[in-house]
């Protein structure tokens, strides 16, 4: 699977300088450790949301950053990067979410691509 996830991701980073990784069930840290992607800096949200926010934004500007959060995304107003997020993306684990990846189409055609799974 950590192909797919590196593709997936890989995918993202063309378009995007930030990505956002939320793993809700907790089960993908294993594959957030073994991803490697060319300058791409990869950083775990763990209560450091004010210090990745001025490295990303002030320090690294031109990087391209991979953050991972090992839990939900939070609600809004306790989401210190919520900003930072809804100018870049986020990364969905789940298939629906590789599929939107790999054909490059945003998030809010997920529930779209969930009616059709069958097909």
């Amino acid at each position: 699977m950590s192909t797919r996830i590196g593709e997936a991701l890989g995918k993202l980073f063309d378009k995007h300088r930030i990505v956002f990784w939320y793993d809700e069930k907790k089960e993908l840290r294993s594959e957030f450790e073994s991803v490697e992607l060319d300058a791409v800096k990869k950083h775990e949200v763990n209560q450091n949301e004010f210090w990745l926010k001025y490295h990303m934004l002030r320090e690294k500007p031109e990087a391209k950053f991979l953050l991972y959060k090992e839990d939900a995304q939070p609600q809004d107003l306790d989401n210190w990067l919520l900003d930072v997020q809804l100018a870049h993306t986020e990364f969905r684990t789940d298939q629906v979410g590789i599929w939107l990846a790999e054909l490059e189409l945003g998030l809010e055609y997920g529930e779209l691509v969930k009616k059709h799974l069958p097909f």
